[in-house]
């Protein structure tokens, strides 16, 4: 136990292994349909066999939790794959299944982001759409790898308008539309612009949602409330799983909310030291040089975490 740290995404220390290989839409102009499929079939079939390395990664160097890339099956939610049933494809699905046993026999936690476009606080069923599409692909990309739902789905409330609470209402009313499944797995964090940690935390308490707290976030975009205020609550909303926070530093003063490649330890050090008194908890560390930024701030963090 004690506390867990984990990159996201591509790893580093790897050579050219990235889980994120994309496809445009443009790019598959011109291509008969197979060969538009076969496209998206051999990036797809990149992205699992680099995630499964760096499962084997983890495990070789005792890392507990990894956010995979949402997009490991390239335009999932777009309708160039309409038709195809990615999640049954006799190449992907062998490699999808061995990724889902390979975490669990290194008892890897999982975790998954939703892009920007994924906002729960829009009206609009066409601005919506995207939550449903990203959570109906996630839970084939989830039931392909035989995760269960300690596999958790990451999203910002997104967008405020003019009206907070209306927007916090609405919120709340597409997180209860979701179904079970989705509930089971969502879990929510505070963004740098828009909603406080304070903000999202009433709406998890609301809804028992499990809730991440961005410190870097926080220190952006905050009413005055102290992190040491908030925490405590914030852990209290996990359940089935230690509590996460994440971490990241800005990159320069004159660019306050983009993320460093490495973390500052001495932006953090107050965080992490105040959380250790709590108990246990995992570290996501989202800075740009991933596993890298990740092994040096174990390194400069050693004496609060013996």
């Amino acid at each position: 136990m004690g506390v867990g740290f984990g990159f996201v995404s591509i790893c580093l220390s790897e050579w050219r292994c990235s889980p994120a290989g994309h496809v445009t839409v443009k790019s598959l102009e011109g291509l008969e349909r197979e060969g538009q499929i076969e496209r998206i079939r051999a990036t797809s079939r990149r992205n699992l066999e680099n995630t499964l390395r760096i499962i084997h990664f983890l495990r070789a160097h005792q890392i507990p939790l990894y956010r995979m890339s949402a997009q490991l099956i390239p335009l999932a939610t777009h309708p160039a794959t309409d038709g195809w049933s990615w999640w049954e494809d006799p190449e992907l699905l062998p490699l999808m299944a061995e990724i889902g046993q390979r975490v669990a026999e290194a008892g890897v936690r999982i975790s998954s982001h939703l892009p920007e476009v994924c906002v729960l606080t829009a009206s609009d069923p066409a601005k919506l759409q995207w939550v449903h599409r990203y959570l109906a692909y996630h839970r084939r990309l989830f039931e392909a790898m035989g995760l269960g739902p300690q596999a958790k789905i990451l999203l910002h409330l997104g967008g405020a308008g003019r009206h907070r609470e209306r927007a916090l209402e609405q919120a709340a009313t597409t997180i209860r539309s979701l179904d079970p499944w989705a509930r089971e797995r969502l879990c929510l964090e505070n963004d740098d612009k828009t909603f406080s940690a304070a903000e999202v935390l009433r709406l998890c308490q609301d809804l028992q949602l499990p809730m991440v707290f961005d410190y870097h976030h926080h220190v952006c975009r905050n009413d005055g409330e102290d992190f040491r205020e908030l925490l405590p609550q914030i852990f209290a909303t996990w359940h089935d799983r230690p509590p996460k926070i994440h971490l990241s530093s800005p990159r320069s003063e004159g660019q306050p909310r983009a993320h460093a490649d490495y973390v500052d330890p001495e932006f953090v050090r107050p965080v992490v030291a105040y959380a250790r008194t709590l108990g246990d908890f995992d570290i996501m560390v989202e800075a740009k040089k991933k596993d890298l930024a990740m092994f040096r701030l174990q390194q400069d963090l050693a004496e609060l975490l013996r």
